[in-house]
């Protein structure tokens, strides 16, 4: 039987991606189960032979405080048949969805002290005095807080929890050491924090769950396998790619806007307006990079969001039914809703990841098939020319030199 190094336990399919790519960028065997529904079969049919990494998630970052915790702890009691060796609660860096009541339920389902850690200093997003972040502006102040469906954590992350009855102490490293063994919310500044931070945990003599974003995720793989190694194959010889983009996050449409500008014969398919998006996807050159977009459209303000991921994920399947069999095609999915939307009307279960291709953009492929490759990106991540460097890493497959079309 196989030992599971570490459990993660998601919100959303995106922020699941987001925490185990960088394990898998380090050689990890890590596979994220896209539901919680899916979760007992899946580790049913993975017999005792468990991946290093095993995340899953709980579909939970838009319920009320009652229904995640409950998911949580559904989760935790399936995962415990795998034993691993750490646990990790993946939240939202700018803290979004039901921060307290999921941390809350794993901290009572494990019975082991807590260490929560937001930061994900790469992204511009620290922790300072128990409040975080976001490129030197506090969260409060940030459009984060218009988020309609999950606004944010507001205030001190100490305050809140101790509201919730869960008293957390403020731990900054430096001023204090060790950790106290109760439970804590630990500043973070800088990438050399996280790990000095996880190094502490390592040094006490009883388990301890962690939970935070994609920084910390990073801390605990570099600390259990390893500096990251080339452990991906390479993007050349994409010749088909679907971008869908359905994230609301100002950064997603900035990138996205930047792809458009520098691709200018890129076609665009509105999920909301288009009844049938295939036609757009037709390659005139099997020779040619093939692309195209896939966005809400104008009319998804008379929709609701359950129903722009719909939308979406029947266009997506609508693209993909002219490119299936493609080995050469990739999609890229922007936004968890979107993402988890399209992957179950695929009928997907879980995903390999393979690699961090950059910070918050996971590689993987579908259900174990190297053939069927994906990409995930958390929403708010990334600079504004990300989707334009990622494009042109793609090159389309030619004949060999020398060769006519008719031989």
């Amino acid at each position: 039987m196989s030992v599971c190094r570490v459990a993660v336990i998601a919100d959303d399919l995106s922020g699941a991606l987001d925490a185990t790519a960088p394990f898998a960028s380090r050689g990890a065997d890590a596979r994220v189960v896209i539901g919680l529904e899916v979760l007992a079969a899946t580790l049913e049919a993975w017999q005792g032979q468990w991946p290093e990494v095993i995340a899953v998630n709980t579909e939970s970052r838009h319920l009320q405080a009652e229904g995640a915790a409950l998911r949580v702890s559904e989760a935790a009691r399936l995962l415990k048949q795998a034993a691993p060796q750490q646990w990790f609660k993946k939240v939202d860096s700018t803290l979004r969805g039901q921060v307290v009541a999921e941390c809350r339920a794993l901290r009572e389902a494990l019975g082991t002290p807590l260490l929560l850690v937001p930061a994900v200093p790469a992204q511009g997003r620290i922790v300072r005095d128990a409040k975080v972040w976001v490129d030197g502006i506090p969260l409060a102040d940030t459009a984060y807080q218009q988020d309609a469906r999950s606004a944010p954590l507001v205030g001190p992350i100490d305050r809140a929890f101790a509201a919730s009855g869960m008293p957390l102490h403020r731990y900054c490293l430096g001023r204090e050491a060790p950790l106290p063994q109760e439970d804590c919310v630990a500043d973070a500044e800088s990438d050399e924090e996280l790990y000095a931070l996880y190094d502490e945990v390592l040094k006490e003599s009883y388990s301890r769950a962690m939970a935070g974003a994609a920084g910390l995720a990073t801390a605990i793989a570099q600390r259990c396998f390893g500096s990251s190694g080339a452990h991906t194959r390479s993007l050349h010889n994409v010749s088909t790619v679907l971008y869908a983009v359905g994230s609301r996050s100002p950064r997603a449409a900035e990138q996205l806007q930047q792809l458009c500008q520098r691709v200018p014969d890129l076609v665009v398919v509105e999920a909301c307006r288009e009844p049938s998006a295939a036609p757009c996807a037709r390659p005139g050159n099997r020779h040619a990079l093939s692309a195209c977009v896939v966005v809400p459209g104008t009319s998804e303000t008379e929709r609701t969001a359950s129903q722009v991921a719909e939308a979406m994920a029947a266009s997506v399947a609508d693209i993909m039914s002219y490119w299936r069999g493609d080995e050469a095609c990739l999609q890229f999915l922007t936004g968890g809703d979107i993402a988890m939307a399209v992957l179950s009307r695929q009928g997907v279960r879980y995903i390999t990841v393979e690699s961090e291709w950059s910070p918050g953009v996971a590689l993987g492929y579908l259900d174990g098939d190297p053939r069927r490759r994906v990409m995930t990106k958390a929403g708010g991540f990334g600079d504004p020319q990300l989707l334009v460097r990622l494009h042109h890493q793609f090159r389309p497959i030619r004949p060999p030199k020398g060769r006519g079309k008719n031989e």
